[in-house]
This record gives structure tokens, C-alpha cells and sequence, in this order.
């Protein structure tokens, strides 16, 4: 009866951390872990609409309207100029302009030749 009250004691008074870890479980490199992760990247902004008006301009992003200094979902503008609009994401810059490629076009006018 004493060895079992001695181990309850010696259990209880260890971490709760050290009661749980396994000892055989190998632990995962710092790497893989980063390679693990099933974060998706972030789907691409569109660039709706531009309104050119100096220190007021506005933009149209994905449907919010947005000025230089708004936060959207996933993104901070940092500035809006003819060239396009500038914003901050994921660590990153990136110029959204009217027109890129990876826009989509109105539906119906993929296929249609020019007349």
C-alpha cells in the first residue's frame, strides 16, 4: 500500500505535460511542419472599378469600395493612382490593375469574334 501512495504522490507532483508526452513519439522538424500546413492561398483580388479624384480616390475591389488606408478582407490599401491600386497582403505588395489577364470577362464574350 505504501509503493501505491508513493507513486500517486511522485505522479501528482510531476507537470501535467511530462504525464502526457510519449516517450516514443518522434518530434516533427520545425520544416515539415511548415510544410504541413493546409492554409490555402488567398484567391486573387479583382479590380473592379477605379474613381481618380487626388487624395479621395476610391476603388472598387471585389465589390467593397475602398479609399488609401482601408482595410478589406485580407488586405490594406496603401495607395490608389492611375497606374492602380497598391495593397498590402500576406507580408506582401501587389498592384492591382483594371484589365489584368487573370480577370474575368463579362460572360458571353469569350468566343465571340469581333465583328
Amino acid at each position: 500500500m505504501n509503493y501505491l501512495y508513493a507513486l500517486l504522490l511522485l505522479s501528482s507532483a510531476l507537470p501535467a505535460q511530462a504525464q502526457l508526452r510519449d516517450p516514443f513519439a518522434r518530434p516533427a522538424p520545425a520544416a515539415a511542419a511548415a510544410v504541413l500546413s493546409t492554409e490555402a492561398p488567398p484567391a486573387p483580388l479583382r479590380l473592379r472599378a477605379l474613381i481618380l479624384n487626388g487624395a479621395r480616390s476610391l476603388a472598387n475591389i471585389d465589390g467593397d469600395v475602398v479609399a488609401a488606408g482601408d482595410r478589406g478582407p485580407g488586405y490594406t490599401v496603401l495607395r490608389i493612382d492611375e497606374r492602380g491600386v497598391l495593397v498590402a497582403r500576406a507580408g506582401r505588395q501587389q498592384l492591382l490593375v483594371m484589365g489584368d489577364p487573370g480577370q474575368d470577362r463579362p460572360h458571353g464574350l469569350e468566343n465571340k469574334e469581333p465583328e
